[in-house]
This record gives structure tokens, C-alpha cells and sequence, in this order.
């Protein structure tokens, strides 16, 4: 990096300044000659302001104030670099060897700026001084050979920054950034060895503290490769990486990762984050980390343990974009997710509670654009656990999609594709498949259903929208249908209500199931249910309120050999909550479907007497009831003509 080297230099030379006019000239004509030179180095206009101070044993020295570097000329913001105060010391008596050993540099209060310009242009890209003009050649006498440079030989026995302030504007995207007491401690003692860091920083007041070596310090400042070995300390977590890096910025090594408390780190980075146990509350991670210089950071062979999960990561981030893109295979042994899906509160609600009101934050869909592949060989979900999980994640611009590859559950399968969309508010909905599943098992836990056993297969395509699970269950729309085979209904014994007693308390048998359904307005519908059993054919048609978590259905079984074969209706009504609806036999329907034969009968014996009283003559092809009313018509002409006539 041109900023750090072009500084590296200059303050080689202030120091050699410093020490060549020690003696013959006053403090601040050698400030004057010193920022001339800083000046020609970094093609920045250096000034100091304030006395020069200058020591002189055992530490040869000079403190200057108000130090500042001017900015690159497009920019208006003040300076690069400015300092209340500037101190270097070097050792005297390695100076008698022509070795540069500088004791102190300290640098009080600093403030750097950084910025780019539209043109994408950095303020520290500083231009490389001119070369130094040619001595010309001597006839009478050789050439006088040049000193060999002194920078081999120096070091820095101690380098401090107290209470710096950094300041970065980015003008393409717009972004701003300041940290503000900022300590740095740098030792390098020994020429052509390693330099010793320790960073501070303290983003929300609480210190976060970086300590390490760098073997090649110097390959470092010019943006070549250094080994490297790193450790972060901050409140909750404990980082180490080891391996090597330069600072365009680029690194690759082994990263070691123990975060006991995120919720602890988030604070000290100005955050707030609250994360399930098991899902990021504490993290170990252990793995290679390779990052390049577009920003592009990979991790392979990397183990992430949280809580009681484990987990083996592959994964790439790319920052290049409008935001970041995350590409990962995730393979985890047994997931334990119950501390997203379980909350005293009940949020996914309950058939006693209804479904819970409070609002879902979905605004992490719009941090990332991901494509993450996870394989489980269980996920326990609190209300039900599923068997062997292939699943894949896709988020573009705060739309996901999960797509079920294949997932084991309830005793069979499931397939299709859930998505949640943040875009313009919530949004739920997914065209989803089931094959093989118990009956008993998906209503009991997703319902809290316990009445139907049997194998089903089903579909359902839904949408939903709104900011809670209520809001969300209350707009449900779509279609769907389900088929079962041989099963049961508890709590309703159809034989039994056919021999006239209490159809509930016992258990009817089906040999199949088949309905289609439509969800508009949070409610369920169907008309056209069909369960063939022994001897019996049951209909039924009605609601369920989904978001009301109520029931309104029409069952209707018939004896097919009830009364000589003409068969025998006796629909039931299902009616009121989820939690316990009423059971009871429509008496009046029941009589409307099955007297209608004897009801008949009766009102043609009526007619019948009624025409033989009037003395009624049915004529060919004429029912009783025409010819009644024919005769009716008749006899009232005549009796207007009889009106008329008088």
C-alpha cells in the first residue's frame, strides 16, 4: 500500500534530518527542513505547527505539534492525517554504528481520513517523489560512491497511537464510517525480524483488542505476503488465525473461532442481536479461511458447533454486489431447531389460544442473497420432528425460497416449495406435496387434531399475508386435495349410530377418503368429501375456519342396505372450535332425506280424496294435482260468468 510505504520512508528520513542538524541548526528550522522533505515524499503539503523540542541522550529526539498531512487536491474534507502532537527518538548510541534504532514513536490524538472519489480514486495513493537529479561527472576526480542506505538497519523498539480517530467516505455508494479511540502499540526491534501489534479498538465503548506477530513486516508495508498470527479478544468471544496475509487485504490460514456469547459481542460492535440457543447464541468454529482481494471469502473444512448442534460448512462470500451473496453446503448431525419453533407465548398458536398476534421480523431476508444447500439426517421442530432433510435455501433480494428435495416426515414424505417474501411487506405460500403421511400424527401436532388415523397423500398450494401468524392464517387463499387409504375416525361409531344409539364415544372404520378444497379468506371449504366404508358412503361438505381455528361440517353416512336397499341417511353436524367441536345427528335433515319417499305418498292420498270429494274427473296423461287445478280454474270462470251476466 503507496500510503503506509511512502510514510515508512518519511519517517526514516525525519529522523536522519533530525540527527544531521542536531547541532548546527534550531529546533524549528529542522521542523522546516522535515516537512519539506515529508512534503517531496508524499506529494502531500506537510506542515507543523508549534515548537520543535528536541532530546538529546541516551534518546536522540524531537516532539513537534499539530502535525498535518494535506489530502489529495479533489477533496474539500481537511486533511489525511493531522496530530496534536508527533514524537520520534532514536537510539544514540546505534547511531554511532549507522544503524537507525528508533526508541519512540508516538503520536498523540491522531485523526486519518479516508475516502474515494467518484472515480473510484483513493486519498492514500500518494505519488511517488521525483528522482533526484543527476550529479554530473568530474574530469579531475572519480565519482564519490553514495552511502549505503541506512534503512536496512532500522527498527523501532516502540510505535504508539492513542486515541486515534479513523474516517472513512466512500463517495460511489455513499457509505460512512468512523471509529474513534483507537490505541495502537507496534514494536519492531530487530531489523529484518518480526513486528509485534496490539490494536484496541472500542466501536461501542467496550474494547476490542487485537494481538500478534508479523513475521515480515516489512513485505507486509509493501503488499507482499507475510506470515501472520492474529488473536482477538472481545467481551463474549475469543478469535485466533494463523496463517498469511498482506494488506491489500488478503489472508489465508487456519481461522479458530469461540463466540460465548453473541448477544455480549453484538453490543461492543453496536449491535443487537438475539439469537436462538443452538443457533448462534454461542459459537465454536474451526476451519481454513482464504480471502481475496475483490473481497471474495471462502471457508472449506470447517466444523461450526452451537449449543447441541454440529454442523460441517463449505461456503463462499462475495461482497462485490449490492449486497452480500452467501453460496454454502451445510451438513449437520441431528438439527435441534425447538428454540426457534417453541416460545412460552406460543407463537404458531395453539387450539386453545388461537394463533399468536405477535409481529414477525422478517427484515433479515434483505441482509444477503444466498444459495445454501442443508442435509440433515433429523430436524427436531418442537411440535413434530422430521426424519432425513434435504433441503435448499435461495434468498434474492429479501425473497426465499425453500425448496423440499426430500424430507422425511409424519411416516412419509414431503416435496414442493415453501417461500417467504419481504419485499413489500410479508408474504408466505408454498405448492407442497405429501405422500405416505400419517393422518394422526400431522393433525395432532400442526392441529392439535387427534380424531383421523389412516396413510394420506395430499396437496396444497397457499398464499398468505401479514406482519404475525394470525394475520397471516386469517388471509390464507389456495386449493389443494387429499386422498387416504383404509383408516379410522375416533369419537364417531356410524354403526352404532345406525342402530340408534349415541354415535359418539366410538370409532368408524373407512376403507378411503377422497376431497378437493379451496382456502379463500383464511377458511377452508370443500363440498365434495367422499369415504367409502363396509356397507356405508359418507358425503360431506362445509368449512374450517383456518385463521378462527373453528369447524362447520356436514357428514353425512348412509346405509346403502338400510330399508330394503333404498338406503339410510343420518347426517351429523361437526360444529364450534377446534379444540372441541360439538358432534350431534341433524334430526331435521335426517327426516328430509329419508321421509321424502313417505311424504310423497301421503300427499297424493290427500289429493286423491280431495278430488274424489269435488268430484274431480282426471283426464288422459293428467296428474291428480293438474286436473284439481283445472278443475279449480273451471269452476271459477263460471262463477264470473255468472257475476258478469247479472
Amino acid at each position: 500500500m503507496r500510503l503506509i510505504r511512502g510514510l515508512f520512508g518519511a519517517v526514516v528520513v525525519f529522523v536522519l534530518l533530525v540527527i544531521a542538524g542536531l547541532f548546527l541548526l534550531p529546533g524549528e528550522k529542522i521542523a522546516k527542513l522535515a516537512t519539506d522533505e515529508l512534503t517531496r515524499r508524499t506529494g502531500r503539503a506537510v506542515t507543523i505547527d508549534g515548537e520543535a523540542r528536541i532530546s538529546l541522550w541516551p534518546e536522540l529526539g524531537v516532539t513537534v505539534g499539530s502535525l498535518k498531512v494535506a489530502n489529495a487536491e479533489w477533496s474539500d474534507n481537511g486533511p489525511l492525517f493531522q496530530a496534536k502532537s508527533v514524537t520520534i527518538g532514536v537510539d544514540a548510541r546505534a547511531l554511532i554504528n549507522r544503524d537507525i534504532k528508533v526508541r519512540t514513536l508516538r503520536a498523540d490524538h491522531p485523526e486519518i481520513l479516508l475516502e474515494r472519489n467518484a472515480e473510484g480514486t483513493g486519498n492514500w495513493e500518494l505519488s511517488a517523489p521525483p528522482p533526484a537529479a543527476p550529479q554530473p561527472a568530474s574530469d579531475s576526480a572519480p565519482a564519490t560512491p553514495r552511502p549505503k542506505s541506512t534503512a536496512s538497519g532500522f527498527t523501532l523498539d516502540t510505535a504508539e497511537i492513542t486515541k486515534a480517530a479513523v474516517y472513512y467516505i466512500d463517495h460511489p455508494s455513499g457509505t460512512e464510517l468512523s471509529q474513534r479511540d483507537i490505541d495502537l502499540t507496534l514494536a519492531y526491534p530487530t531489523a529484518g525480524g518480526p513486528a509485534d501489534i496490539d490494536l484496541t479498538l472500542r466501536p461501542n465503548g467496550e474494547p476490542l483488542r487485537l494481538t500478534g506477530t508479523v513475521t515480515a513486516p516489512l513485505a507486509l508495508a509493501a503488499a507482499d505476503i507475510s506470515p501472520i498470527a492474529l488473536t482477538v479478544s472481545a467481551p463474549g468471544a475469543e478469535g485466533r488465525f494463523t496463517g498469511r496475509a498482506s494488506i491489500l487485504p488478503e489472508a489465508q490460514g487456519k481461522l479458530e473461532l469461540d463466540i460465548k456469547d453473541s448477544a455480549a459481542l453484538a453490543r461492543a460492535l453496536g449491535q443487537s442481536v438475539d439469537l436462538p440457543q443452538g443457533l448462534g447464541r454461542s459459537v465454536a468454529l474451526n476451519g481454513d479461511l482464504t480471502l481475496t482481494r475483490d473481497g471474495s471469502l471462502s471457508l472449506r473444512e470447517t466444523s461450526v458447533t452451537s449449543g447441541s448442534n454440529r454442523a460441517a460448512i463449505a461456503a463462499d462470500i462475495k461482497t462485490d454486489g449490492s449486497r452480500p451473496r452467501i453460496t454454502a453446503q451445510i451438513v449437520t448431525q441431528a438439527l435441534d431447531l425447538t428454540s426457534v419453533t417453541s416460545d412460552d407465548s406460543g407463537p404458531a398458536g395453539t387450539p386453545t389460544t388461537g394463533w399468536s398476534t405477535t409481529p414477525i421480523d422478517a427484515s433479515a431476508l434483505g441482509l444477503a442473497d444466498a444459495e445454501i444447500s442443508l442435509s440433515a439426517p433429523s430436524v427436531d421442530l418442537g411440535t413434530t420432528k422430521l426424519g432425513a432433510t434435504s433441503v435448499l435455501f435461495k434468498i434474492d433480494n429479501a425473497r426465499a425460497v425453500t425448496t423440499l428435495r426430500d424430507v422425511q416426515a409424519f411416516g412419509g414424505t414431503l416435496t414442493g416449495e415453501f417461500v417467504a417474501n419481504n419485499r413489500n411487506g410479508l408474504s408466505v405460500g408454498g405448492d407442497m406435496q405429501a405422500n405416505g403421511i400419517a393422518l394422526k400424527q400431522m393433525l395432532s401436532e400442526l392441529a392439535g387434531i387427534t380424531r383421523f388415523t389412516g396413510e394420506a397423500s395430499a396437496r396444497i398450494k397457499f398464499l398468505g399475508i401479514g406482519q404475525s401468524m394470525a394475520a397471516i392464517m386469517n388471509s390464507l387463499s389456495g386449493d389443494g386435495g387429499i386422498d387416504t387409504g383404509r383408516g379410522t375416525i375416533e369419537g364417531i361409531d356410524l354403526d352404532r349410530l345406525f342402530r340408534g344409539g349415541d354415535p359418539t364415544g366410538g370409532t368408524t372404520i373407512f376403507d378411503a377418503t377422497n376431497a378437493t378444497f379451496a382456502i379463500k379468506d383464511g377458511v377452508l371449504s370443500n363440498n365434495d368429501l367422499l369415504m367409502k366404508l363396509a356397507g356405508i358412503e359418507a358425503r360431506g361438505e362445509g368449512s374450517v375456519g383456518l385463521g378462527k381455528q373453528t369447524i362447520d361440517y356436514l357428514f353425512t353416512p348412509v346405509s346403502l342396505q338400510a330399508r330394503d336397499g333404498r338406503g339410510l341417511a343420518l347426517p351429523v353436524i361437526i360444529r364450534g372450535p377446534w379444540s372441541g367441536p360439538s358432534i350431534k345427528v341433524d334430526v331435521e335433515k335426517a327426516i328430509q332425506l329419508n321421509a321424502a319417499e313417505e311424504k310423497a305418498k301421503v300427499e297424493q292420498k290427500v289429493r286423491d280424496e280431495v278430488a274424489k270429494k269435488l268430484g274431480v274427473t282426471q283426464q288422459e296423461g293428467e296428474s291428480t294435482e293438474d286436473a284439481l287445478k283445472r278443475t279449480l280454474e273451471e269452476e271459477a270462470k263460471k262463477g264470473l260468468l255468472k257475476l258478469l251476466s247479472k
